[in-house]
């Protein structure tokens, strides 16, 4: 198939991906994930002259976004297809989502994931019964998690990918629609773009829709370039602290056509102002981080106004406390943290 062709063919099934969809989606998921709140953010408001609220999926059950995702996806399968299992790469946040959703509806869960996981969502992963398997790459992962699924007929779970998928990430816009129905803009990280495409969606029939900011590591900017330049590109990339955002995605994914035409605008991080932005949350709202949540507050303290009202997706906390200390125990002088700045 031709480039042209997988583009195209990508669109059509983005097509897939609406307002109606989502709220299906919520329909599935609602008995198995939390309605999680809006918490205000004093801070953050007084320095950007606007009110900034914070979607607490941090708070979410294990501690992330993920489940929405993966039950959507799996509640949508029939009985046959869910008894054979279903299969997910990742770097690990994926697959804690993945393993709860499986375990709590009976599934089978299979794990591909690179060497480098973060121990302590290895061991997540385990308690939750999934069956794993480590590979030298996240790439490689998700070549040998395809080529299983396709053999042994199981459900390949993409983290992005899949119109169920972002229909379940789409739930969290969705519901900070309906309690905050004047949003102006939406902050969020970006890794495949399927939380921010199905946010977007969610809230699209608003009557001033919100401006849909997605942010990226500088570092590994892979759906940032892709936007600049208007088609995938190649884009050089390396790893990044917030290990969830900016990966290398599929050259053919749903999410590009559908960011193409939902995203406003697109902001980088540094990894030094990702590691500031987790001490302010700490400091400020006693909130522990995992470093893909707290990038888009380091984007917003970089932010001199924003119209507000605005939401902010808090993915996630799934870190270990030695790796939080490691990435940002060490105290900034106060006059750098009070400018936001690094």
């Amino acid at each position: 198939m031709s480039d042209a062709a997988r583009h195209a063919r990508s669109a059509e099934v983005a097509r897939q991906v609406t307002h109606a969809a989502v709220e299906a989606a919520m329909e599935r998921i609602g008995p198995w994930v939390r309605r999680t709140p809006l918490e205000y953010s004093a801070a953050l408001s007084e320095r950007l002259q606007a009110e900034v609220y914070f979607k607490m999926e941090c708070w979410q059950v294990t501690g992330s976004f993920k489940p929405r995702i993966s039950f959507s996806k799996l509640l949508s399968l029939d009985t046959a297809t869910r008894k054979r299992g279903a299969i997910a790469s990742t770097a690990g946040g994926h697959g804690i989502g993945l393993a709860h959703a499986a375990q709590q509806l009976g599934i089978p869960a299979h794990i591909y994931l690179p060497h480098a996981a973060d121990p302590a969502k290895v061991a997540v992963m385990r308690r939750l019964g999934a069956r794993l398997t480590f590979f030298d790459s996240v790439a490689d992962a998700r070549v040998a998690a395809r080529a299983e699924a396709e053999h042994n007929g199981l459900t390949f779970v993409s983290a992005y990918n899949d119109p169920a998928i972002i229909c379940g990430g789409g739930t969290v816009g969705l519901e900070i629609g309906k309690e905050l129905p004047g949003v102006c803009t939406l902050v969020t990280g970006i890794g495949g773009g399927g939380l921010i495409t199905g946010s977007a969606i969610a809230m699209a029939n608003h009557v001033s829709p919100p401006a849909i900011w997605g942010v990226q590591p500088e570092v590994s900017a892979v759906l940032a370039g892709w936007l600049d330049a208007g088609r995938p590109v190649e884009v050089d990339h390396g790893p990044s602290i917030a290990d969830g955002l900016g990966a290398a995605i599929e050259q053919d994914s749903i999410t590009f056509p559908l960011a193409m035409q939902h995203i406003t605008r697109m902001l980088l991080v540094s990894e030094a102002a990702i590691r500031q932005a987790m001490r302010w949350a700490l400091e400020e709202h006693q909130l522990v981080l995992e470093p893909s949540a707290a990038a888009p507050i380091a984007a917003l303290l970089g932010e001199r106004a924003v119209a507000g009202p605005v939401a902010v997706i808090l993915t996630g906390r799934n870190i270990s406390g030695s790796r939080f200390l490691e990435l940002a125990g060490t105290a900034a002088p106060k006059s750098r943290l009070a400018a936001g700045r690094t």
